[in-house]
């Protein structure tokens, strides 16, 4: 990195930690900065609700880019490189931070951090330490992705870097129970990391000042390919169950067999499985998989036969939730191109959904002085 070039960095980089992040969320003692490196850079991105959005983006050696927005901690893109000016966004974006916020694109959460539990919390409660626990609804009466105020809510502070030796962004964030509505005082870290075998880690880590719940995800939606829809490419997963769901998408307890539609053992194209539900109410999957990791962590693989890109999840977490895009219209202005119903897939690993009010579909609780790390990694090939 040039002189001038890193000065930049550490320019940015310290506005970040000095006044960008509001709502006294930030501890004073922390600080941040961009460690030297030929794969990283922090830019100016645009201003979201009159504060200053930087974007953070690392590489490998082969070309991987990954880039990450501090409002939200977005995962704004991970490109795929066909030249050395030509790289191919696989997930979705929108050009300026407002967009992810629009009134058409609030509810999917692109790209976004969702924390610290995803998914839903029937009515907004659990027990806790034998106490039961009452967290802000934001969804017919349920907590929807942690609230108003979870981790896609605020600005966090972020540094370009390594980790153990690879190209990787930092970020961070102090979050008071006050804002979150959940139990503790909470110290956030998201790494995301850039492998030179093209693996993109993603590890998001909690310290809690009392006992709380601690599961998050990333909101990213893929499509690999040319094509508007993600129609022709396939996914398999590790999974022969999914959760059974009330109106109100909250998990009753039950486990059903996946079959037919939902029978995800073998390679068939997407659309072959959306045909069977475009007549139902969501027109497509909105649906939570029990997963199980294989001996390498896999639990699901997307793949585009046209251009042979693929995306390979590993995880440790029983869970991953499947949405097909049923509800994205032109109305969402994507980077790539208008919006149309499901022009994009969401998976989201992480525990069986409502986990805090089903003991038996794992262990989402984070107790004081500990620190928890949950992963997911994106394997590429293309």
């Amino acid at each position: 990195m040039k002189h001038s070039e890193l000065t930049k960095t550490l320019v940015a980089s310290l506005a970040v930690c000095l006044g960008v992040m509001g709502l006294g969320q930030l501890g004073q003692s922390e600080t941040v900065f961009a460690k030297k490196t030929d794969n990283g850079k922090v830019e100016k991105f645009d201003k979201y609700k009159g504060h200053q959005v930087y974007e953070y983006t690392v590489q490998n050696k082969s070309g991987l880019k990954v880039s990450v927005l501090s409002q939200g901690g977005t995962l704004h893109g991970i490109y795929v490189p066909k030249g050395a000016k030509d790289k191919r966004n696989i997930i979705m974006s929108f050009k300026h931070t407002k967009q992810y916020y629009s009134k058409a694109a609030k509810s999917l959460y692109v790209g976004q951090q969702i924390g610290p539990v995803g998914n839903r919390i029937r009515d907004g409660k659990f027990k806790l330490d034998g106490k039961t626990v009452s967290v802000p609804t934001n969804e017919n009466g349920n907590t929807l992705h942690s609230g108003k105020h979870g981790y896609n809510s605020v600005r966090w502070k972020g540094k370009v870097g390594t980790y153990h030796g690879n190209p990787a962004i930092t970020l961070r964030h102090t979050f008071s129970s006050k804002y979150t509505g959940f139990p503790g005082k909470v110290k956030a870290t998201t790494r995301y990391v850039v492998t030179d075998d093209n693996q993109v880690k993603v590890l998001m880590s909690a310290k809690s000042t009392k006992d709380t719940v601690f599961d998050p995800t990333i909101h990213a939606y893929f499509n690999l390919g040319q094509e508007k829809t993600i129609r022709d490419q396939e996914l398999t997963m590790n999974s022969t169950q999914r959760l059974e769901l009330n109106k109100e998408k909250v998990p009753t307890g039950n486990l059903l067999e996946n079959k037919g539609t939902y029978d995800f053992t073998q390679p068939k194209a997407l659309g072959s499985h959306l045909d069977h539900l475009i007549t139902t109410k969501e027109q497509g999957f909105d649906t939570m998989f029990k997963v199980k990791p294989d001996k390498n962590d896999q639990i699901a693989k997307l793949s585009d036969p046209k251009t042979d890109r693929s995306v390979t999840f590993l995880s440790k977490r029983n869970g991953m939730v499947v949405y097909s895009g049923n509800s994205i219209t032109k109305k969402v202005p994507f980077e790539s191109g208008a919006g149309r119903q499901h022009a994009a897939i969401a998976l989201e690993p992480q525990m069986l959904p409502d986990a805090v009010n089903h003991p038996s579909f794992g262990d989402v609780s984070l107790k004081a002085g500990q620190t928890k790390t949950k992963e997911i990694t994106y394997k590429i090939d293309y």
